[in-house]
């Protein structure tokens, strides 16, 4: 696959989401299992690769169009199909959680809405279920300012504004975290995140200026690796160190642009399958959800009462986890085609020249 200029759906990719966001749900309702989360890492991973996948995406739908009719015409087109996708689901989420008085939203709405979740966590810590806000002000905040680059510098420009931005992310995170120090929430920052979005889009340049991309991503792979290695054996891993973030990217650089070209054997037959794909569709509704279900099963089994059945199932840690999953997917599911669906499909009203609509995300 041509994955420079080739606009068709990228099925594989949906099936990376459905992944991410079951990592990030494993980290997040660790506490119905037994064994030690911190063996297994969830949310970070789960988090970095939805990231590589928004800046690969969003980098190359900018740049397939930058020569289409005028830039301030695709940048409008941009912003209202972002606007049609994230917000309305997003703020019905923050209102109903308003009226059903989630712990800590009342007094932190304000970031909420304005998605500077991330600075408010920064500055004060986690609130509970509303934690993996962060990660949507990041990309939020992303595609604010990112086409303003991608579609207005010149040509020669891009590739440098791109690795500046990747580059300077570890330094920026070390900056932050010095400047109230031991607070690793730096790492939530947009700035600090660039090294992620910034793979993405670097993977997006790439495959449109004539890079061999299989060498490419062989030493993104080999450097990653060997990033990771290297901290690891320093014993660097335990402490906050964004440099090896950066490593990380490289091997979650190598796993979406292979997982966008299509990877054989069994790995590609299991994120090409079909509920897998259907996940990874509704997997902005599942990452939005997922870390209510705690709170909202616990609101139900106080309204019925809390029946020995079901809460001899809910004390049960896999009992607990399967009515969390159960629970987000099917309110993921009901939002999808009852609310996100019939607003999402009021994109078609502002396509692209280029349209690359069914390869956003």
């Amino acid at each position: 696959m041509a994955a420079s200029a080739n606009p068709k759906y990228l099925r594989q990719l949906d099936g990376l989401r459905a992944l991410s966001v079951a990592a990030v749900a494993w980290s997040h309702w660790r506490l119905c299992w037994t064994l030690d989360p911190s063996k297994f890492p969830g949310a970070e991973f789960g988090v970095e690769t939805f990231f590589v996948i928004s800046g690969f995406l969003i980098t190359g739908i900018l740049l397939d169009n930058r020569s289409e009719l005028s830039r301030q015409t695709i940048l409008k087109q941009f912003y209202l199909r972002r606007f049609l996708r994230i917000f309305p689901v997003y703020y019905a989420t923050i209102l109903i959680g308003l009226l059903l008085g989630v712990t800590g939203l009342r007094e932190s709405w304000g970031w909420h809405v304005t998605y500077l979740s991330n600075a408010f966590f920064y500055q004060h810590g986690w609130v509970g279920s509303l934690s993996h806000f962060w990660s949507l002000a990041v990309e939020e905040q992303f595609y604010f300012f990112w086409p303003l680059l991608m579609l207005f510098l010149p040509a020669r420009s891009l590739r440098p504004a791109i690795l500046t931005a990747m580059l300077l992310a570890p330094f920026y995170a070390m900056a932050m975290n010095a400047s109230i120090r031991g607070n690793p929430t730096a790492s939530v920052l947009m700035p600090s995140c660039m090294s992620a979005l910034g793979m993405g889009a670097l993977i997006a340049w790439s495959a449109r200026n004539g890079v061999a991309m299989r060498p490419f991503k062989q030493w993104l792979l080999c450097l990653g690796l060997a990033g990771v290695a290297v901290w690891r054996g320093c014993g660097c891993l335990a402490t906050f160190n964004p440099l090896n973030r950066l490593a990380e990217d490289c091997v979650l650089g190598w796993l979406v642009f292979s997982a966008a070209e299509g990877f054989g054997g069994v790995t590609g037959a299991l994120l090409a399958w079909s509920p897998m794909n259907y996940l990874g569709k509704i997997s902005y509704g599942l990452y939005i959800f997922h870390n209510f279900a705690a709170p909202a099963w616990q609101a139900v089994m106080d309204g019925l009462g809390n029946p020995a059945w079901l809460a001899k199932i809910y004390n049960v840690p896999a009992g607990r986890v399967a009515m969390f999953i159960i629970g987000t997917i099917g309110v993921a599911s009901l939002s999808w085609f009852c609310f996100e669906k019939p607003i999402n499909n009021l994109k078609r009203k502002f396509p692209y020249p280029d349209c690359c609509q069914s390869t956003s995300p």
